[in-house]
């Protein structure tokens, strides 16, 4: 699925999904995700992703699977962190918080 997603211009952050063929971030010279610490967001920006999906070309499709397939890594070790810890229910909200704050 982050894979496929990728491909398609659909990448996943903290904060909530992000659209990247949308013409919002044409311009946008932030990273996907400011607190993330893989090899796409601390290289790129989002208008030069938007950009490489835009003209078709490949690049943009590895580095968003880069991002996308750390996200997931990140995401399931920060779960088996919660349920070894006892705090899953915790880590839920705080997870369901954090994606509802950006709107793509």
């Amino acid at each position: 699925m982050p894979t496929r997603n990728a491909r398609n211009g659909w990448l996943f952050t903290q904060y909530g999904d992000i659209k990247i063929k949308n013409a919002f971030y044409k311009q946008d010279t932030k990273p996907l995700d400011d607190d993330c610490a893989c090899y796409t967001c601390r290289n790129f920006t989002r208008a030069y992703l938007h950009h490489l999906h835009k003209v078709g070309e490949i690049l943009g499709a590895r580095l968003n699977t880069i991002h996308n397939l750390h996200y997931y890594q990140v995401l399931m070790q920060g779960m088996r962190s919660a349920i070894e810890n006892g705090s899953f229910e915790q880590f839920k909200s705080e997870f369901s918080a954090k994606r509802a704050r950006l709107s793509s």
